[in-house]
Order: structure tokens, then sequence, then C-alpha cells
């Protein structure tokens, strides 16, 4: 693989995604080297991880980090820290200021049928703030922005007080229809600022202006919680990068598939759940474009969880409502599912004696039992140990060695003895649940939306998605699997490859109809996402604009996601719409299910506002001069279908385009293995590339 990168002087571009078990970074130099690193994730400090991954970079380039940040002209970076924050509950003590008589929206939330239990008893997760930290404040302001009710500007300093009392670190403010009119909330905003100065304040109106007050509510109140983290987080990494040397601005991953700087992220750290991930589905659109496979599945499957997106048509999904956790909120993400299946998710028995494997994960410390780190369970990684497929002398590339005995024990001791099993077919068990569980999470975005799996090639990623793909794919129906070079650190791949995105989002009701009302709405959008980017630095010629709209028959409370190629000013403008709102509808909801006797409304505006950044350019790779057998490292025997089987063990990085290999074989990647089964065929790709299938 070859990477395109014109320049005159030395220049690094660098990814980096902190993971739940490991660090990934990519970097690419002027002339257009690609290097990939690995290193463990300290959870309890993910600066060190970050800089850690720095330093080993500047150790590969045998300059000092000084030297490498000064002459690095784009650092994005992605992590799990948001993610993780609010799956562990690891959050800011927190109050909500809301409109008089409505305290309890966040504790009524919604009904749907993600709450309901097989005996119809509706059981609500609990509150993102206990109702104790909830004060209401007298004011009303109508769904046209008029004020009914005045502030009564006496209660915010008896509010505040409260909160003080109570020892808030956060405070949301979330009143009633205020992206209409957001006066009251500017006032109250002023206010905090001035009685509680470092207090963290999140304003619904600068957070989430849409319609739906649970969802904005959840939104406002999810961002003050997450703010001190993660503020304190970017202004430690950012100051500590500043003075190691870096001049250019830190740039952090948005779960919209673009990076902003750090300064703004840590105004909305919400926007940063799913960011690592986003990264991967990046990738996988640049690595689709590149191989001319418009339908395309990206499965990434790391250390501690397992994600999965689809790219349709060339473009990849996205929504402005989405579920995190126990909560809707109003932030646009891409549209990834996620589950805790990984390499160093857990293999343990129930109280029935029935095997399961994860979601919970060993992590990087201590890791898999074969880490030698101190870890007893047994996890994916050793199963994959004691089944041949992964080298315990080549792990990270040599890196890490592994301790196979320590995997033999654990899955003896936890799986097989109590299950009466030998240690082979409890390790192949533990295997087969973990792909089951991998092809369910599949099925989620795919058949359950509309969408066959059989219809998309696989992309797969991540250190451990390409040992396990072969069999996912095999279970789905899924012909042909892709396997990129730089699959390892595909997310942090992809970080790299993004662009400045800032998502503008407006709620109002609107007749589908109202042609000159649609493209108001858009126009103003879209003037302040060129603000923005041209206080960046960045000039019309460089910034792209993509829209959305969210639409639904008129009476309905569920909205589509609909793409707007640009803003309509005809009415077969409106008909291309409703056409393509109608294609999605049926695709989702089944074939019939349309209704435009109702009408359409369109409830929330969305633009992208994109600013082209620098970014390498994949080449194709020098074609094969000579035979595979020079890439063979030798032969190993590996478990497959319940036996062992001779197989033939390749260097990836040996292997060219027009290699053509036979399974059952191995081919070893410095932080993944990809794994061929018996029955399966792979070429090299131009791009060094693994197109992969079963005969």
């Amino acid at each position: 693989m070859t990477i395109s990168a014109k320049t005159d002087k030395r220049e690094y571009c660098f990814g980096i995604d902190i993971g739940g078990t490991f660090t990934d970074g990519v970097l690419i130099d002027e002339r257009g080297r690609v290097y990939l690193f690995k290193t463990p994730t300290v959870p309890d400090n993910p600066t060190e991880g970050f800089m850690q991954c720095l330093r080993k970079a500047a150790g590969v380039l045998k300059i000092s980090l000084e030297d490498m940040l000064r002459h690095t002209k784009k650092l994005s970076y992605g992590n799990t820290i948001a993610t993780n924050a609010l799956l562990e509950g690891r959050l800011a003590k927190t109050g909500l200021i809301t409109t008089r008589g409505f305290k309890d929206v966040l504790i009524i939330a919604r009904i749907g049928r993600e709450y309901l239990g097989i005996d119809l008893q509706c059981e609500r997760p609990p509150s993102l703030v206990p109702r104790s930290m909830i004060e209401e404040i007298t004011e009303r302001v109508d769904s046209q922005g008029e004020v009914v009710t005045a502030l009564h500007t006496g209660e915010i300093k008896e509010v505040i007080r409260t909160f003080d009392l109570k020892g808030v670190e956060a405070l949301a403010v979330c009143l009633l229809w205020s992206f209409k009119n957001p006066a009251h909330e500017i006032k109250i905003g002023k206010e905090i600022k001035k009685k509680l100065p470092g207090t963290y304040i999140s304003l619904s109106h600068e957070i989430a202006p849409v319609i739906g007050e649970y969802e904005r509510t959840a939104t406002t109140v999810m961002n003050a919680s997450l703010g001190p983290l993660i503020e304190g987080h970017l202004n430690s990494l950012s100051e500590k990068l500043a003075m190691e040397g870096l001049a250019v601005p830190l740039l952090l991953m948005q779960s919209t598939g673009g990076v902003v700087p750090a300064a703004d992220a840590a105004l909305k750290p919400v926007t940063l759940v799913n960011s690592g991930p986003a990264g991967g589905v990046i990738a996988g659109k640049y690595l689709s474009e590149l191989l001319g496979m418009p339908n395309c599945l990206c499965v990434d499957m790391g250390g501690t969880s397992f994600d999965a997106s689809l790219i349709t048509g060339g473009q990849y999904s996205a929504s402005l409502v989405n579920r995190v956790g126990n909560n809707n909120i109003a932030i646009p993400m891409l549209d990834i599912h996620s589950i805790g299946a990984g390499g160093g998710s857990i293999a343990w028995l129930d109280g029935g004696k029935m095997l399961k494997v994860g979601p919970v994960s060993a992590g990087a410390y201590p890791g898999p039992a074969c880490y030698h780190r101190g870890g007893k369970e047994p996890t994916v990684t050793d199963v994959d140990v004691v089944l041949g497929r992964i080298n315990p002398d080549y792990f990270l590339g040599g890196e890490l060695t592994l301790d196979k005995e320590k995997a033999v024990r654990a899955i003896k001791e936890k799986i097989a003895k109590p299950l009466g099993m030998d240690l082979l077919a409890a390790a192949e068990g533990i295997c087969h649940i973990v792909d089951a569980n991998i092809a369910d999470a599949v099925r989620t975005i795919t058949l359950r939306k509309g969408y066959d799996p059989r219809d998309y090639s696989m992309l797969a990623f991540g250190g451990a998605g390409p040992v396990h793909t072969a069999a996912i794919a095999q279970e789905l129906g899924i012909e042909n699997i892709v396997i990129a070079p730089q699959a390892a650190v595909q997310s942090a791949f992809g970080i790299v490859q993004s662009d400045i995105v800032h998502s503008l989002t407006m709620g109002d009701v609107i007749e589908i109809n109202n042609i000159a009302g649609i493209s108001q709405r858009f126009a103003e959008l879209e003037q302040k996402g060129f603000e923005l980017l041209k206080k960046e630095g960045l000039d019309r010629e460089n910034i792209e604009i993509r829209r959305w709209v969210d639409m639904h028959y008129r009476g309905q409370a569920h909205e589509v996601t609909v793409p707007v190629s640009r803003i309509p000013s005809t009415p077969q403008d409106i008909l291309d719409l409703i056409k393509t709102f109608e294609q999605k509808y049926e695709s989702i909801y089944g074939r019939g299910t349309v209704f435009s006797q109702a009408g359409y409304e369109i409830v929330t505006f969305r633009v992208d506002a994109v600013g082209k950044t620098r970014k390498p350019v994949i080449r194709p790779a020098k074609p094969a001069v000579s035979k595979p057998s020079k890439a063979l490292k030798g032969k190993r025997e590996v478990f497959f279908q319940g036996k062992f089987a001779a197989t033939s063990i390749y260097q990836g990085d040996k292997l060219a385009p027009g290699h053509r290999i036979n399974g059952p074989a191995i081919i070893e990647y410095m932080g993944t293995t990809v794994v061929m089964h018996p029955g399966m065929e792979a070429e090299i790709g131009p791009y060094l590339n693994i197109m992969m299938k079963w005969k």
C-alpha cells in the first residue's frame, strides 16, 4: 500500500483511537509511508495511554517526541471515554432546571417496546438525575416562541442557591420550547456563571434544539453530566501536547463521523459517544469506494466490543435520535450497533451451567489469562490461542508473548471440567457462541431493518475481527469478505482520514408542500455552518454541505431520517423527497405500509458543514513478481470443525496483489490474524486488501 501526500518538508498526520483494551495509532509521513501502532490502554489514565502511543511512534521514527509533534500537521483523536463513563455511571453530580410543571419528564421518559417484558409489566430505567436534583422555575414559552409567562427572576437565585448547597458539579437547563426562543435559558445560564463559577453548564437550545421534550432534556442532562470529566481530560491533554511541541489544535472524533477542535468538543461532550467506532465507519466508507463495493457491512471486533454498521449504495446510515444506554438522545450519530463481544470477552457458566460469553471483558489489565498479567478467567483470545489460530509468539507482531498454558488452564478449570467436556470441545464451543452472538448483532442492523446481509460484502477489522469473520460470514450467508492491511487499527485510520464536521439541527414542524419554509430553515443552518468553519480558517471552496430531515406521516410520533441532496426549490424536488422517504419507510416497516393519504411533515432539519482537511490517498501497490510461497512462514496444526488440520502460515506484509491462497491458512499481521477455514480461497487485491470467500 502506498499513500500519496505531496509536500516538500517533513510532515506527519496522526490518528489515535483509545479502545477498551488497546490504544491504536496510525501515522502517515510526508512521503506517504504508513506506520501502525498498538499500545495497551491505561483505563485509569487515558492521557497516559495517548502519550504512550505518541512516544512509541517517535521511537519508530527515531526522533524526539517534541520534534515529531512540531512537524505534526494533523492530530485526530477518538476514544470511548464518554461511552464508558455513561455505561459505568462515572458522571458528575448534576442538577436540572426545567419549566414549572415538567419536573418528571426524565422519569416518565418513553413507553416503548424495549421496556415491555413478557408479562407486559413496564420497568423504566432510573432517571438520568434523581428527582431530588431537579428544580422547577416559573416561565413559559409557546410553540411559536412567544412568551406566555415571564421568567420569574426571583426564583433563579433561590434555585441556584439550592444546587450550591447540594454540591453540584454541573447544571443542565431545559425549558419548554426554548429552542424557539432561548432568552430565558440564556438569562439563567448567565446567572449560574455569576453565582457558581466553575460549574459546568449545558443549555438545551445549544445542545439539542429539537422537538421532543424528553429527548431534548435527556441529551442536555447527559451533556452536563459528562462535561467535567471530558473538559478536564481534553484541557489536560491539550496543554500537555502544547508543552511537548504540538502547534496545531487537537481534533476530536464525533459520533457523526467528523472531527472538531478539542475546545468545541469540550462544550458538547455528548457528541463523543461512539467516537472511536465512528472512525471505523469512515474508514469503511473510504475503502468501499476504493474497492467499488457500494454495499458494505463493516464489522469491528476489538478487545472489548463488537461494532457493526452498514454502508448502502455508498452511503453510511445515520439518524438524528439515538438510544444510548437506557435513554434516547437527540444527537446525530452514525448507525452503529455494539455488543460486548471482543477478544477479551469472558466465557462463564450461569446458574444452570449454561455456557455464556461476554459482555464482561478482561480488558487490557489484567487481560486474558494468556496475557500473563494476573487474569484468571478464560476469554475469546485464550480460546483462539488454544485452537492454534493465534500464534502466542507473534501477538502484536511479537511485542507481547502469550502464555498458552495459562489459557489452557483457565478454559479447563472454568469451563471444560464443570461441563464434563474435553478442552478442545469447550474451546470450540466458546468460539461458536461468540460468533453466534455477533451474527445476531449483525441481524439487528440488517434483517430487522429491512436489509438482506447477503446483498453486502463484509469488511472486517479490529484486532479480533479477521480471526472470526469467516465463521460469521458463513452463518449470515455473506459471500465476499474483505480485510484491509491496516485492519488492526482501522478506526484510527478512519480518524486520520476524517474532515471537520459541525452538525447543526433545527426542530420545527413544516408541511412538506411549504417549499419556502423548508428552504429558509436549511439556509439558516448552512449559514451558521459556513460561519463556524470560517473561524477555523476554511474558505467556501473547501466546504461541503450535507443535509437530512426527519419526516413522518401526519399524526405519527416516530420519524424516519431522510438524506436531502439539495435544498428543495420546485414541486419535483418535493416529490423526489417523498419518494426517498417512502422507500426508506417501507424498508423499515415492510412493503405496503406507506400511507400517503395522511400527508407528510418534516419535524427536524439537519445540516453537516464539512470542512475538508488534509488526508492521505491510497495508491495501488505493485503486482506480485513472485509466488505467495515467498511469504510462507511454515505450517502448524489448527483446530477447525472438531479436528486439527495442517495449516499454512503466511506473513501478511510479504503478500502482494495477485497472490492467491487456499484454506486452511493463517495470515499474520502486526496487530491481527486472518483465519481462513478449510474450503476458503483468497486473493490479494490491488491495495493489499485480502478478498476472501468460501468456495
